[in-house]
C-alpha cells in the first residue's frame, strides 16, 4: 500500500514510523491516521491497553508491555513519535536516534501534519479542547465533509477518533502542556480559555502565555471566548476575534437543551467554527442533537435496573474543571444524593490549588471519596500534601470526605454494598484524569449497570 499523497510533505525518508507511548490517546490517534495513510507502524507502551489492541487490529506491530531495544523495527524507519512523558534517554528513543533518524514529540509531529493540509483547524485552551474538537469533528462528518481528525479521546458510540480526510481540513487538539502548541500553524485556531492547568509558578505562567501568543500568531484567524486572560493575550491581534455577548446568545440558541453549563459554551465556540468554515448552520445544529459525547467527559456509564443508582465519569482535575463539572452534575441529576469519587492529579497541582479543592469539595451536599493522588510519574514531595491531607481539611471545613482503598476492585465491592443499603436515589460521579477510571469499570460490573 503506497503512502497517501496527503502525507507526502512529511519530512520522513520512508513509510515506516515507530511510536513510543503508542497506548496513549494522543500518540495512538496519530498512529491510526498514519496507518490509514499507508504507513507501516510499530510501537510500544508501558502497558498494553485497548488503544494498543485496536491499532494491532488495524495492522500495527505492537510490542508486549514495556520499553526495550528489541521492540525497534529491524528494517529502515522514517522516525519515532514519542509521548511527552518519554525522555530522549528512553531506550527505544535513544536507539532510534543512534540510527540517525528524527524523533518528534506528539505535538511536534502534529505540526508536521498541519503542513499536509490546506486548512488546519487547531483547538486550544486549558479546559474543553477535547470536547470542542470532538463536536467539530462530529459536525463536519454529519455535514458530509471529509475532514481529517485527531481527537484526544474516544467517541462514546465507537466512532473513529482519527481520520485522514481528503487533505483540506484537519481538526485536532493543540496541547499547551509541553510547549509544542507554538509549533502549530494553519487556517483557524479556537481558544476556549487560558488557565494555569500546567503552569504553577510565575515563570511557568509567563512561558504559557508566550506559547499561546506564538500559537495564535501562526493562524489566519483566531476565534476565542473572552475572559480577562484571553483578552490580555489576544485582544491586540487584528486577526483574533472574541465572541461577543450577542454572538454567544445567537449561537447558544442553536445548542440542544440537553447541553448544560460549560457544555453550552463549548458548543457555541464549536458552532462559531462551523460558521467560519461555511457549513450550513441548521445542519450543524442538527448534528449536535445526536452527538454521542466522548469518554470521561460527563459520561453516563449506566444505571441500576431500578434506576436508584446512576454512575457518571468525568475527566476534571483542575479546580475550574471540577467546579464546572459538579455544577453540571447538580443541574442534571438533582435532587439525587451525590457521591463524588475524586482523584487528585499530580502532587504539584494538588499543592498549588489545595485551598481551591478544599473549598469546592467541602460542599455539605457532597459525599466525597478521595482516591490516592495520581502522580503522573513525578515523585511525591517530602513536605507536600496528599489525599489524606485533603480529606482532613475538607472535613474541618464542614464537608464529608474519606480516603478510599487503592485496590479499586476491592473498594468497588464495599461501595456497592454501601450504596445498596442506602435508600436514597444516588448519582456516583468518578472524577479525575488518572487511573481512577479503573474504579469506574469495576463499579459498573459490581453494580450490574444497564446502559
Amino acid at each position: 500500500m503506497a503512502v497517501n499523497k496527503i502525507l507526502e510533505k512529511l519530512p520522513v525518508p520512508c513509510d515506516s514510523m515507530h511510536c513510543v507511548g503508542i497506548g496513549g490517546i494522543g500518540v495512538s490517534a496519530i498512529a491510526e491516521l498514519l496507518l490509514e495513510g499507508g504507513f507501516i507502524i510499530s510501537g510500544s507502551d508501558q502497558e498494553y491497553n485497548e488503544n494498543c489492541d485496536r491499532l494491532s487490529g488495524l495492522g500495527a506491530v505492537i510490542a508486549p508491555a514495556g520499553h526495550r531495544v528489541e521492540n525497534l523495527p529491524s528494517a529502515d524507519c522514517g522516525g519515532v513519535i514519542m509521548t511527552s512523558a518519554a525522555a530522549l534517554s528512553n531506550v527505544e528513543v535513544a536507539g532510534m536516534l543512534r540510527r540517525g533518524v528524527m524523533a518528534w514529540k506528539r505535538g511536534e509531529f502534529l505540526g508536521e501534519l498541519c503542513r499536509c493540509y490546506q486548512r488546519p483547524v487547531m483547538v486550544a485552551g486549558s479546559h474543553g479542547k477535547s470536547s470542542i474538537t470532538a463536536m467539530l469533528g462530529w459536525i463536519l462528518h454529519k455535514c458530509k465533509v471529509n475532514s481529517g481528525l485527531l481527537l484526544g479521546a474516544h467517541y462514546q458510540d465507537g466512532s473513529r477518533h482519527a481520520r485522514l480526510g481528503d487533505g483540506d481540513i484537519l481538526v485536532a487538539e493543540a496541547d499547551e502542556s509541553d510547549g509544542t502548541i507554538s509549533m502549530l500553524s494553519g487556517e483557524l485556531a479556537l481558544i476556549s480559555n487560558i488557565d494555569g492547568d500546567h503552569a504553577w509558578t510565575a515563570e511557568q505562567k509567563r512561558q504559557q502565555d508566550d506559547c499561546f501568543r506564538r500559537f495564535a500568531s501562526c493562524f489566519n484567524t483566531v476565534i476565542y471566548i473572552k475572559s480577562d486572560k484571553t483578552g490580555e493575550i489576544l485582544s491586540g491581534m487584528p486577526h483574533a476575534r472574541a465572541l461577543t455577548e450577542s454572538d454567544l446568545m445567537r449561537l447558544d440558541g442553536l445548542v440542544p437543551a440537553s447541553f448544560l453549563g460549560y457544555e453550552r459554551t463549548n458548543a457555541a465556540l464549536t458552532l462559531a467554527a462551523a460558521e467560519y468554515l461555511q457549513l450550513d448552520m441548521a445542519q450543524a445544529a442538527a448534528a449536535l442533537l445526536d452527538y454521542p459525547g466522548i469518554s470521561r467527559r460527563q459520561s453516563l456509564i449506566g444505571c441500576t435496573a431500578d434506576q436508584k443508582i446512576v454512575l457518571v465519569e468525568d475527566y476534571a482535575h483542575h479546580p475550574t474543571e471540577l467546579a464546572a463539572s459538579l455544577q453540571v452534575l447538580e443541574e442534571r441529576y438533582s435532587p439525587r444524593q451525590m457521591v463524588v469519587i475524586f482523584q487528585p492529579h499530580r502532587y504539584q497541582r494538588l499543592q498549588h490549588y489545595f485551598k481551591e479543592f478544599v473549598n469546592i469539595l467541602s460542599n455539605k451536599n457532597l459525599q466525597v471519596k478521595l482516591a490516592p493522588v495520581f502522580s503522573a510519574w513525578e515523585n511525591p514531595p517530602i513536605d507536600g500534601v496528599d489525599s489524606a491531607d485533603l480529606a482532613w481539611h475538607i472535613n474541618a471545613a464542614g464537608g464529608h470526605a474519606e480516603v478510599i482503598d487503592s485496590d479499586y476492585r476491592r473498594y468497588a465491592d464495599s461501595l456497592a454494598e454501601e450504596l445498596s443499603a442506602n435508600l436514597e436515589r444516588t448519582v456516583v460521579a468518578v472524577i479525575g484524569a488518572g487511573d481512577v477510571n479503573k474504579l469506574t469499570r469495576a463499579l459498573a460490573g459490581t453494580l450490574e449497570l444497564e446502559s
